[in-house]
């Protein structure tokens, strides 16, 4: 058994370390294939490596239910990669979202009774919750949503500041490095930990695909 034939075996085994091992090595190969499914216009607007930063996250985080029985190991994180791709492109170019009142609604304070205000909006819940989820769990999302909600206030607050500046404000990891005063590196690692933080503790909701 080769060296790559023992990583798959231990990643079978949903061993997270040998997964992580995995990317390293195949990083370049599924960069390949993410670049070749992106196109330039996405990638004008967002970074390869922080595709493949979040791709790596995902895999990591749902490594305990990873269908590695029907898939390869780089096939699976290429079915990953797709879902992450469209998620991107729908963050950056859907209209809905694209739309000013929109966008305006994600940073306005909630009006609701009782509301107040600030993170308490719903506006990066509701993106988080959709960037985790599949069409077919949108019955479950507002359930999902509740959940997110309450999963992001046990973060730190680097951790919101960061997910916020990520997924709600589309910036790359370097600029949040330059906003929080801390090192590219850095802050990739937060927001993996971050991101695998929140899938822990959605893992009872988490959709089927």
């Amino acid at each position: 058994m080769n060296a790559d034939e023992t990583l798959i075996a231990r990643i079978e085994s949903k061993d997270v370390d040998a997964l992580a091992e995995y990317i390293a090595i195949h990083r370049d190969k599924l960069a390949g294939f993410v670049r070749s499914i992106t196109g330039e216009h996405l990638l004008a607007v967002t970074e390869l490596d922080d595709l493949i930063q979040e791709i790596s996250a995902t895999a990591i985080a749902g490594l305990s239910s990873a269908p590695l029985d029907q898939y390869a190991p780089m096939q699976w994180l290429q079915q990953i990669a797709r879902r992450r791709v469209v998620d991107a492109h729908r963050f950056h170019f859907d209209a809905k979202i694209r739309d000013f009142s929109k966008q305006k609604s994600l940073h306005a304070p909630a009006t609701s009774a009782g509301g107040n205000g600030g993170e308490s909006d719903g506006g990066l819940e509701r993106l988080l919750a959709a960037s985790m989820t599949s069409p077919s769990a949108a019955v479950s999302r507002d359930v999902r949503m509740h959940r997110m909600s309450e999963a992001i206030g046990t973060l730190n607050e680097d951790q919101q500041r960061a997910i916020r500046l990520r997924y709600v404000e589309g910036l790359p990891t370097k600029a949040i490095a330059e906003e929080l005063g801390k090192t590219d590196v850095a802050v990739r690692v937060l927001l993996s930990r971050s991101m695998r933080e929140l899938e822990k503790q959605l893992e009872d909701v988490r959709p089927t695909r």
